[in-house]
């Protein structure tokens, strides 16, 4: 009999038959092999004795087929179904389906996929993470860049201008930059004019 605390959930078919399976074989101590898992296939089969056929473990397991001669024997479910219900759905080994759990024990169930989800979003938070630190990085590399493009510039003459412009399009410099860069450079020599660049050469 289910205790009076459990009549006020509401509960499915199979949660049911695990929950009676789980105090049948406590209240009575139950012994031999598989004790959870033949109490759980009685119980689905409406508490009536006798031995435990591959149609009561159809029942229980949706993955088990009758037919497939080629698939995981009648015992291994037993011994996943047994293990199932002995930790209360905290583990459910192979060869059972994952919704084994939730159609026997939703609340752990919902546990497990919460945690599940807990994982993925801490995942994705450290990948952001990191995405945002290598983006950082590189914006500091860059300035550096055009940090020491300017300082170079400081020290060249219009006539290695171009060769200057050269090695900092090897380093990545955008052209705009460049360009702001000259504007302040152009002015140290008497009718040098350069706006900026174009392909590659100055205008």
């Amino acid at each position: 009999m289910i205790p009076r605390h459990l009549s006020l959930v509401t509960v499915n078919p199979f949660q049911l038959a695990a929950l009676q399976a789980i105090i049948e074989v406590e209240e009575r101590r139950q012994r031999g092999q598989y004790p959870y898992a033949v109490a759980l296939l009685k119980q689905l089969r409406g508490a009536k004795a006798g031995r435990i056929t591959a149609s009561d473990v159809s029942r229980a397991a949706a993955n088990y087929c009758l037919k497939n001669r080629g698939g995981e024997p009648k015992d291994r479910y037993l011994a996943a179904l047994n293990t199932l219900v002995e930790s209360r759905g905290d583990v459910c080994p192979l060869p059972l389906s994952g919704c084994a759990v939730s159609q026997y024990f939703p609340q752990t169930g919902y546990r497990l996929s919460e945690r599940q989800h807990r994982r993925r979003d801490i995942s994705n938070s450290r990948r952001e993470k990191q995405q945002e630190k290598e983006r950082l990085q590189k914006r500091r590399r860059y300035q550096t860049a055009v940090a020491q493009a300017e300082i170079e510039l400081a020290f060249v003459t219009p006539m290695w201008l171009e060769v200057w412009y050269k090695r900092q399009e090897k380093r990545g410099i955008y052209d705009d930059d460049l360009t702001d860069m000259l504007a302040a450079w152009g002015g140290r020599f008497t009718g040098v004019q350069v706006r900026g660049f174009c392909s590659g050469q100055p205008l």
